[in-house]
């Protein structure tokens, strides 16, 4: 057959052009633009960054969203619009609940790893600590610390000889004094109101619990870093030295591991750090630590984020009874090794979850540890414990509490003499 018997209809029909994609609108690019800058803006310098983030990224899906042709991929980035504004809103939630967060600066070298505590101050120095609100100063203080790593609570100069009677004090940031110059701590104000008569040691440090003194005794620290041969041994504890004694903070990864054994007894088990994780947020917080540190401070500006870091699992009455078998067990050590020397519990019975206060005296008790509650130092605790803080915004015992602890140590020690 030649070309010109075609007709018309046995021309193939054209094939129809395949939808776009997309649909570019200048406008609405335009408008999404101007949100995106601005979102991303304000992320480098509000305290709230992932908010804007999220805005930002909403902003983009849902303008890929309204561009697209195709139904299945307008559902893609619709799903994704809605799941990034939902995670802003999360952000902004969790943000505005939470306590106006300290910003605390520490000098260079502040923490150092050790093997025996977890962690400890650098040793020989004279360490800086500025703690702001919302960039306004709060506080700005030195912490002395000598060569054996403990803060000084006795002036330079006073015979340090281990024949000198010594009175050994235990405790975390309380103990230390944070936000206190040096002789603002309680232990510094017991050696002042003794006038000389006792050389005071001072082994408490930022985030320590009942474990890090534990294991300070079993390695005959009170010896070895305090040079002491105590007459008496005070612990100053509070409700959340249980969980720390847990291993359930973040902080303290590395920190010294107890547990009870089939008698309820308490043995060494390494480093909390040694044992698997359980949970997602075991696994997040093991997973934190191996980050780099800028990638860590990039995370934590995230309110969300910083609440599942800080968040754990509540304690329970088996926790209770490790916390107080610790501290019975420092006990019976201290006392076998210093038949003459007598142990002291300070317990801040704050009121904000009785049922775990009760249960620490009651356990506490049970061990045979006489404890003196805080309530019954400050008058009026803790009802008015404002009165006894650095601020709102600090709680920390101010310059008044470890004044009058201090007082009740020392007439303490001054009634046993008698």
């Amino acid at each position: 057959m030649s070309a010109g018997a075609l007709g018309p209809d046995a021309i193939p029909a054209a094939r129809p052009a395949p939808p776009n994609i997309i649909r570019f609108d200048t406008g609405r690019a335009a408008l999404t633009l101007l949100v995106a800058a601005g979102s991303i803006f304000m992320a480098q310098t509000s305290q709230i960054p992932y908010l804007w983030g999220a805005l930002a990224t909403t902003a983009i899906c849902a303008y890929i969203a309204c561009i697209s042709e195709r139904s299945w991929i307008r559902a893609v980035w619709i799903n994704l619009a809605v799941l990034s504004c939902t995670l802003g809103a999360v952000e902004a939630y969790f943000w505005s609940k939470e306590p106006l967060e300290r910003q605390m600066q520490y000098s260079e070298g502040f923490f150092v790893p050790d093997e025996t505590l977890g962690y400890k101050p650098v040793a020989g120095q004279t360490l800086s600590h500025r703690t702001s609100i919302r960039n306004e100063p709060l506080y700005q203080v030195s912490y002395t610390i000598n060569t054996d790593g403990l803060r000084v609570a006795t002036p330079s100069g006073v015979d340090a000889s281990p024949t000198k009677p010594c009175l050994a004090f235990f405790g975390d940031s309380f103990m230390f004094g944070e936000g206190m110059p040096d002789e603002g701590t309680m232990p510094y104000q017991v050696w002042k109101k003794l006038k000389g008569t006792y050389r005071t040691v001072n082994f408490g440090f930022l985030g320590y619990g009942p474990h890090q003194m534990l294991a300070s005794v079993q390695e005959d620290r009170l010896t070895s870093h305090g040079h002491c041969r105590p007459s008496q041994v005070w612990y100053q504890a509070i409700p959340t030295h249980v969980s720390r004694a847990a291993g359930l903070e973040t902080w303290d990864p590395h920190g010294p591991r107890y547990v009870l054994d089939a008698e309820s007894r308490v043995r060494r088990d390494g480093h909390f750090d040694d044992a698997v994780s359980t949970s997602a947020l075991d696994w997040l917080k093991a997973m934190h630590r191996q980050l780099p540190a800028h990638i860590k401070a990039t995370l934590e500006h995230s309110a969300l984020y910083r609440l599942l870091l800080r968040s754990h699992r509540p304690v329970d009455e088996q926790d209770v009874t490790l916390f107080a078998g610790i501290v019975g067990e420092a006990k019976q050590l201290i006392e076998t090794a210093y038949p003459q020397a007598k142990f002291h519990v300070i317990f801040w019975d704050y009121d904000d979850d009785r049922e775990v206060v009760e249960a620490v005296q009651r356990e506490l008790a049970r061990q045979g540890i006489a404890v003196s509650a805080v309530s019954s130092i400050l008058p009026n605790f803790p009802t008015y414990r404002a009165r006894y803080e650095i601020s709102p915004y600090d709680r920390h015992p101010n310059a008044m509490a470890h004044e009058m602890i201090a007082d009740f140590v020392a007439q303490s020690l001054h009634q046993e003499i008698r």
